[in-house]
């Protein structure tokens, strides 16, 4: 059976997928890298927005009308709205996020124990196909922000027991991955439901010391979770100088409102700690304009916060009331229009902060894992998280190379001269 896996939404998706698609390898599946190949399409949803929800309906659709294979559905979408996916893929087509893990050995009917599980390769997923490796190491979340369905989707916070996060990153360096990234829904509480507390510091200590891989990154971590022996895990070169800490609002009011247990002085706080033990650091941030309730008074008071914080860019999102939130049945909505001139506004500001941050770079050489290239283009991602391009008659893709910052496009991509990375290695 030829089996073709997408995705709507986050990097913990992506990691989904990635797994699957070994799990179904281990049991002897062919993975498509194209759709019109595929018996089985399996589409792993999201719904951290109306717009996510949205897309996940609209892939689902695409691949029914456009081949001739049969679409399954999980993830998010199907967990908080399986009545809707269900009308769209029907009921026996249905895998919540509860039963995912299950879902190769669900369709194919074979189970395989944990310590025979080991593909080499790395399989080809088409367009979805990324040359650094995204590892699920936690999955769920014990908060309760009020504007969010990912408690409802995918239940409580649970851990990824660190043998079995330590055997996936040892087959992906096996498989010539590079650079892995740490990933999952609130990563900052792995280890916390152990019976013998840990603490995600412990991880990637563990990744560091048992692995080679020459990149380790983490993904997007809440404020709360950074501590003291995290960030002295920066020290080992090998974990890359980024993180990605959401912010979401930088009122006090807003905050809780959205039941964010933490606040902005403490964020403020945070920050400048990092800046004085880590300099060379970068933070990117997501925030939410549009929350219920948030005046333009309020609005000014994010705006001024994040002006102030050495971010070195960003997400903004547009409030999007989601049913079966609570923040769904707030009074005081913000226009539409309004909503949308503020999420211009702060993506003016982290531009500008981006921008900044790259002019930097200019004339200076930097480290970048090239993930991929067409017609002699490549591009990739330095160390601290600046996304970059070149062109090169080498083949760069899966190298680890010097490059030569000459640029900036007019879309905030850094341009270089990369003619002094090496030569790929026969086995990557």
């Amino acid at each position: 059976m030829k089996i073709f896996l997408d995705m709507v939404g986050c990097r913990l998706n992506q990691s989904e997928i990635e797994r699957m698609a070994l799990d179904f390898l281990a049991r002897g599946e062919e993975v498509a890298s194209n759709p019109s190949e595929a018996d089985l399409i399996v589409v792993n949803t999201c719904c951290v927005t109306a717009k996510a929800c949205a897309d996940s309906r609209k892939t689902i659709r695409h691949y029914q009308r456009e081949t001739n294979a049969e679409v399954v559905a999980t993830g998010c979408y199907v967990s908080a709205f399986e009545r809707q996916a269900s009308e769209l893929v029907g009921e026996s087509r249905l895998f919540p996020n509860e039963s995912k893990d299950a879902l190769p050995s669900l369709i194919t009917g074979i189970n395989l124990p944990q310590d025979s599980f080991f593909v080499s390769g790395k399989p080809e997923l088409g367009p979805r196909s990324r040359t650094r490796g995204f590892l699920k190491v936690q999955d769920g979340c014990n908060n309760y922000c009020t504007y969010c369905l990912t408690r409802v989707a995918r239940g409580k916070s649970r851990s990824i027991p660190a043998d079995e996060v330590i055997q996936q990153a040892q087959q992906a360096e096996s498989s010539g991955i590079k650079e892995i990234v740490l990933t999952g829904v609130q990563i900052g509480s792995w280890g916390k439901d152990f019976a013998k507390e840990a603490r995600i510091a412990d991880l990637v200590n563990a990744l560091l010391r048992l692995t080679s891989i020459p990149r380790v990154r983490i993904s997007s971590i809440e404020p709360w979770d950074i501590d003291e022996a995290l960030l002295e895990c920066f020290g080992n070169p090998r974990l890359c100088p980024h993180l990605h800490i959401p912010l979401q609002s930088g009122s006090e009011a807003v905050l809780q409102r959205m039941a964010r247990p933490f606040s902005a002085e403490s964020f403020r706080l945070l920050m400048h700690k990092i800046q004085e033990k880590l300099p060379g650091l970068m933070i990117s941030t997501d925030l939410i304009t549009g929350f219920p309730g948030e005046t333009d008074a309020l609005f000014e008071e994010t705006r001024a916060f994040v002006q102030a914080m050495d971010f070195s860019g960003g997400h903004v999102f547009k409030f999007s009331p989601m049913v079966g939130t609570a923040a769904a049945r707030m009074d005081e909505r913000v226009q539409e229009r309004v909503s949308h001139a503020r999420s211009q506004e702060l993506r003016r500001i982290l531009r500008e902060k981006t921008r900044r941050k790259q002019t930097a770079k200019m004339g200076t050489a930097v480290e970048v894992l090239w993930e991929h290239g067409r017609e002699n283009r490549y591009s990739g991602f330095t160390r601290d998280y600046f996304r970059i391009q070149t062109t090169s008659s080498l083949n760069l893709s899966n190298v680890i190379g010097t490059a030569h910052v000459t640029g900036i496009t007019r879309g905030g991509i850094l341009l270089a001269d990369a003619t002094q990375a090496p030569e790929p290695d026969e086995n990557d």
